[in-house]
């Protein structure tokens, strides 16, 4: 706390649980000076809140925008959305950069407090990747030993929440219904209001941190049973038929199809579906909800189905690229290897096809003797570390003129895995010739650098004889 003013910052402020949350914080902390973080531009009437874009996938953007000290964080950050015009990689591995930003950046303000919202795990032991990315991100927190509160939560219910929008289109749409096996698995759904009070009681108490509780608004339900009280709290006659046949495929397609979502999404959360997503009674932040009923949580949430329009919506720059490749790293190893390991390989395997120097740590591509140089690779001491190796894509006949590319090599989850990344880089070929030739060289050589990392680490393992 500086001055007596509590600082709070809330990343993910866009979206509506960090639209709705902010007000309420507000209200217990008056005297507050609140950062949110957005995408895209925002504006707000109360100079007590302060809107900054911010681009989470760059260190440098997010360090410049964080208050010198900091007392309350909220996470509200997901990227199963398009963030750039072309993306080569998964949602999974870009949560995992987006945590590690936010979590290095802020552990240099003595945070008191930070709050994130996760999913219900359940206790199958094959999460889907979904859940296994919610949980990653909670490992990241915990790895830079933060002063973190986690909430694990299943379907919210509430107003452009977009689980419940997805359940809300479907039982709209469809006066017949062919259910799944997967609906016939429980769930712990909770309303929005819950969740806000919850994290609003829970803000900068010393007895919640360092804690992980699950969220549940009502007792167990299944999904289909939710979708009939649905259809009755509506007032509309729908026949639901279980399906046993319907693959996860179809039923992933099917649900896009009908709900006009995007498939980035929509293929996500039914992969989560097929568990039973249960709120474990032993972790309930409040074991009164599992009293009440679904139907009551109905009676707080909106019915209305929106058609995916928000309020300054986030634009990827035209013709970007960010490129997202997970390696396997050797034990004892760290992002300063891995690069150096990248420089010393990359030429011969690149060889007789394009030719690759070095210069110190730059790299130059081109296609014969040093001219003409089709990529320049300068590496940024300053901006890397030994988890963290950084390079700027700065000129060369394949680089656009108004290019921020850049590459890093990344280290997360304790140790065990490298992440390959390309950030905001514009080709100069033609869109389309670039997406099936450059693109696809890059994918296929980081797919090579890979296999060279996991012999390097199969050679190092012990002999089991």
């Amino acid at each position: 706390m500086l001055n007596g003013k509590i600082r709070i910052v809330v990343a993910g402020a866009s979206g509506y649980i960090g639209k709705a949350l902010i007000p309420r914080l507000l209200a217990k902390f008056p005297e507050a000076e609140i950062t949110a973080f957005s995408r895209s531009p925002q504006e707000s009437e109360d100079p007590r809140i302060i809107w900054k874009t911010c681009d989470l996938f760059s260190l440098k953007s997010l360090e410049e925008s964080l208050p010198g000290e900091i007392d309350l964080a909220l996470y509200l950050v997901h990227s199963m959305g398009p963030t750039a015009a072309l993306d080569q990689g998964s949602f999974a591995d870009y949560d995992l950069i987006l945590a590690d930003n936010f979590s290095k950046a802020i552990q240099r303000t003595k945070v008191r407090q930070v709050i994130y919202l996760g999913g219900l795990i359940p206790k199958s032991a094959e999460l889907s990747l979904h859940l296994q990315s919610r949980l990653e991100v909670e490992q990241i927190f915990h790895e830079y030993r933060l002063p973190t509160t986690i909430f694990r939560a299943g379907l919210i219910l509430g107003d452009n929440g977009s689980s419940f929008q997805i359940l809300l289109k479907l039982v709209k749409r469809l006066p017949i219904m062919a259910c799944p096996r997967w609906t016939q698995n429980l769930t712990t759904p909770v309303d929005l209001l819950t969740v806000l009070n919850t994290f609003v009681a829970c803000a900068l108490e010393p007895s919640a941190i360092g804690q992980t509780y699950d969220l549940a608004g009502c007792r167990p339900i299944s999904y289909m049973r939710m979708m009939q009280e649905t259809a009755r709290r509506l007032g509309i006659r729908r026949i639901f038929v279980r399906v046993p046949v319907f693959t996860p495929t179809l039923s992933r397609l099917w649900v896009s199809l009908i709900t006009q979502t995007s498939k980035d999404l929509v293929y996500p959360l039914v992969e989560s579906l097929e568990h039973q997503m249960v709120a474990r009674e032993d972790h309930l932040y409040d074991s009164a909800s599992l009293g009440r009923e679904y139907f009551d949580l109905l009676d707080k949430a909106s019915m209305k189905t929106h058609a995916g329009k928000k309020t300054n919506p986030f634009r990827a720059r035209r013709k970007t690229v960010r490129s997202v490749q997970r390696l396997p790293l050797p034990n004892g190893r760290n992002a300063e290897w891995v690069k150096d390991q990248y420089i010393e390989w990359l030429p011969r395997f690149m060889r007789p096809l394009v030719r690759v120097q070095t210069s110190g740590q730059n790299v130059s591509f081109s296609v014969v003797g040093r001219r003409p140089v089709l990529l320049d690779l300068a590496f940024s001491p300053e901006r890397s570390g030994p988890d963290r190796q950084l390079f700027y894509i700065i000129k060369g006949w394949l680089v656009a003129d108004a290019n921020r590319g850049r590459l890093e090599f990344r280290v997360v989850l304790n140790r065990r895995f490298v992440l390959a990344a390309i950030h905001d880089f514009r080709p100069a070929l033609p869109w389309y010739v670039y997406r099936y030739t450059q693109a696809a060289l890059h994918g296929f050589v980081m797919h090579a650098f890979g296999r060279h990392l996991r012999s390097i680490a199969n050679l190092a393992k012990p002999d089991p004889n």
